[in-house]
């Protein structure tokens, strides 16, 4: 069966053959367009089957992964987006345990391999940090999956949800490994400097494409078995994701390196997304999860592109560094704002009308005084983007050299700019999605 996995993965092996030729990032974009044109296709392997739901997320992943394409220049980064690319549609498309442990870890690796491209100390101290968050969350992925084994578990079936002792430990142990991808706090720590150190376009692909599709994933899979223990689940959940946020958006807000407050933003972020698996026996919760997926990966990528832009042509990388910077490139600046106010939910733009499903079905869960912590939280937020904003267009200007402006960032910019306005104003299609995840 042809499928976009199997397109993307032909086109990731073929893509070894073409580093260091100008063939390459026009192969890439083409097989992300050909892609596209069969991504309502399953994977066509026992173990995996798509939803519309899931169509739906794959098409707009592939979207964002095209934009990535554009804005990059290094051969290897085109070569493991494809990897990334692949491994994500595989993992989405997951409905059984062995699957979801082999494709979880398939996406690790490559994340890991990503970083591994190291040119400086600070580089490298990211891809350690991002080296060992990933054993961990593997060695805990395991963990659970020897514990929901012992209790008589499947590897052939999915998370069954009248589970013994041992199996609702093993589920729980599992969430906890995915939990640290997610950057749930306690097990956050890692992805600061994970983030704010690797290549802001590595960060891009790591906190905007792949901790989406394992959030997606996430809650694919272990949805049901939440809501069938949902007098365990929902204190613990609710709790982690009240602290998730809070401490995310207080700590944003002393950092001057511009890449530390998008981390800090993207740790918060995460809790925002767990309010789905708090919310799980609402209905709306499949709907709101996909909502904030949606517009995060668009929002999450877009800034992180941004970043690498100031950093490599701008030598940007502080707030003070920033003063200005809107009169030196309007449309870059533009751009940034535009998913800045998004990240920070204004209306109009997908953050906004995310965070509104998402707060919804909690509250249709009954749970009225965590979305009032969540919507302090996201006021919270909108101090320390709006105080980047304020740098950018409100400083004096930094005394930086005029660069020209490179066409294909900006189509990547413009392409995810259109994403986030276009799900901002127009919800049918994922709420059509969401009920059928």
């Amino acid at each position: 069966m042809i499928s976009a996995f199997s397109i993307l993965f032909i086109a990731a092996l073929l893509s070894l053959l073409l580093h260091r030729t100008l063939w390459l990032k026009p192969f890439a974009v083409a097989a992300l367009l050909l892609s596209m044109l069969f991504s309502s296709a399953s994977v066509g392997l026992s173990g995996f089957a798509g939803s519309e739901a899931i169509t739906l997320f794959t098409l707009i992943l592939q979207i964002v992964l095209l934009a990535l394409v554009l804005h990059e220049k290094n051969d290897t980064t085109i070569t493991q987006t494809l990897f990334i690319g692949t491994a994500s549609i595989a993992l989405l498309q997951s409905n059984t345990l062995l699957s979801f442990v082999i494709t979880f870890e398939a996406l690790s690796i490559i994340s890991i391999v990503l970083v591994s491209h190291i040119k400086n100390e600070e580089q490298a101290e990211g891809a350690v940090k991002m080296f060992i968050a990933g054993a961990v969350a593997t060695g805990i992925l395991l963990l659970g999956t020897a514990f929901y084994l012992m209790g008589g578990g499947a590897l052939e079936k999915g998370i069954e949800t009248d589970a013994n002792a041992f199996e609702i430990v093993g589920v729980f142990v599992m969430l906890l490994g995915v939990f640290y991808k997610l950057t749930i706090v306690p097990m956050h720590g890692w992805a600061i400097d994970a983030y704010a150190l690797v290549r802001h376009s590595h960060a891009a692909l790591l906190s905007g494409v792949a901790k989406t599709v394992v959030a997606v994933a996430a809650f694919k899979f272990f949805a049901a078995f939440l809501a069938e223990q949902i007098e365990m689940s929902l204190p613990l959940l609710a709790v982690l994701a009240v602290i998730t946020m809070t401490l995310g958006n207080f700590l944003a807000l002393f950092q001057r390196r511009i890449s530390r407050i998008l981390a800090y933003s993207s740790i918060a972020h995460a809790g925002y997304m767990l309010l789905a698996f708090v919310a799980v026996k609402s209905e709306y919760a499949s709907t709101g999860l996909l909502y904030m997926a949606i517009a995060y990966i668009f929002m999450q990528t877009a800034v992180f592109l941004v970043l690498d832009t100031l950093r490599h042509r701008y030598a940007i990388q502080t707030l003070d560094d920033l003063g200005g910077f809107a009169k030196k490139n309007r449309l870059l600046a533009f751009f940034f704002t535009v998913q800045l106010f998004s990240l920070a939910g204004i209306p109009l733009l997908a953050g906004f009308l995310a965070k509104a499903v998402v707060f919804y079905a909690v509250v249709d869960a009954g749970l009225w005084y965590v979305v009032l912590i969540a919507l302090l939280n996201s006021a919270l937020s909108v101090g320390y983007y709006a105080w980047i904003v304020k740098y950018m267009y409100f400083d004096e200007s930094r005394d930086v050299a005029s660069v020209e402006t490179e066409k294909l960032p900006m189509i990547s910019q413009g392409i995810l700019f259109i994403g986030t306005l276009y799900f901002g104003v127009f919800a049918s299609i994922i709420f059509s999605a969401g009920i059928h995840f």
